[in-house]
């Protein structure tokens, strides 16, 4: 599905409002889409234009004018001058935020700080709002990387974007512009949610990117951690658009050296922990890794099923 527009104008919008009719009727399309699931998740893009020629000042002071206003409900971004709105959050989404955000505040809250709902410059004209940003406490802003906002901040070393409305193959896209030549965000975790079937199953899956790979756009590691397993559309498009080898990809309905992969359906099993890696993690901390932090972080995604469950209410 092509990429739909909602308002069209051929002059620069310095200031501009986006209008509530056109907010309600994203949203309603987008609430329309996990409802599909797969059919046409991966054709095109899910995400809906509002506004085209829009300057990154402009984007920037609208956002910061209208913290209250009814795109609250729709979560929108600046791309190529084009603000597009993405996803629709609801209680998955939220809850799963929050478990990563409170799971990683026990490891580590003296060395790291972690936040949301903020906008981050990542290009000429782009800007982004990730759904949980980490960095080291002491990261200073440095040379040749500009301020990941207007008040000279750092740029965080890790992000995370959960979709639920949002596909997974917008989600994988969105990484090109985290890993612009601008920022210095290190590692990208995305967490794609489908939508509860029919039986009362779901299929969740979680990938990671590092900009230290060699091909920083594609992931180290994929897990399905859902109670369904994938289905073939989504494990082709991981393995042959995402270009993800087989054996990068695990978990629920893969196999792992021909051995078929554990459920997920307890914590601590060791296939359904995602290690974010330590040295990504405090890049540019003047102290360096803590010591008790040299292993990285071990995020347990029974955890994150456990929340979409609930959120579900399944």
């Amino acid at each position: 599905m092509a990429s739909r527009t909602s308002d069209t104008e051929g002059e620069k919008a310095e200031n501009f409002q986006l209008l509530s009719r056109d907010i309600n009727l994203a949203r309603e399309r987008l609430l329309t889409l996990p409802q599909v699931e797969e059919h046409r998740e991966y054709t095109g893009s899910s995400e809906i234009t509002l506004k085209e020629n829009v300057s990154l000042e402009a984007y920037l002071n609208y956002r910061e004018k209208n913290p209250n206003n009814p795109n609250n409900s729709v979560r929108i971004y600046l791309h190529d001058g084009k603000i597009k709105a993405y996803e629709v959050p609801k209680f998955p989404h939220s809850m799963v935020t929050s478990i990563i955000q409170i799971s990683m505040g026990i490891w580590n809250n003296e060395d790291l700080e972690y936040g949301s709902d903020v906008t981050i410059t990542v290009g000429q004209n782009n800007a982004c709002e990730p759904d949980l940003w980490v960095r080291p406490v002491r990261r200073p802003q440095r040379i040749p990387y500009k301020a990941a906002d207007r008040f000279g901040g750092a740029y965080p070393t890790m992000i995370v974007e959960i979709g639920y409305t949002q596909s997974l193959p917008d989600l994988h896209r969105k990484l090109a512009l985290y890993f612009s030549q601008q920022t210095s965000i290190q590692i990208a975790l995305i967490i794609k949610i489908f939508d509860l079937r029919a039986d009362k199953t779901f299929v969740l899956i979680s990938a990671l990117y590092l900009r230290t790979n060699q091909n920083p756009l594609i992931p180290v590691n994929v897990v399905s951690f859902g109670t369904a397993d994938p289905t073939q559309q989504t494990v082709n498009y991981i393995i042959n658009t995402m270009n993800v080898p087989h054996n990068n990809f695990i978990g629920v309905g893969r196999t792992a050296n021909g051995v078929n992969c554990p459920p997920c359906n307890m914590t601590e099993i060791p296939t359904y922990k995602m290690n974010i890696p330590a040295a990504e993690l405090f890049d540019g901390d003047p102290n360096t890794i803590p010591a008790v932090a040299a292993e990285g972080f071990n995020l347990d995604l029974w955890k994150l099923q456990d929340k979409v469950r609930k959120g579900f209410n399944v």
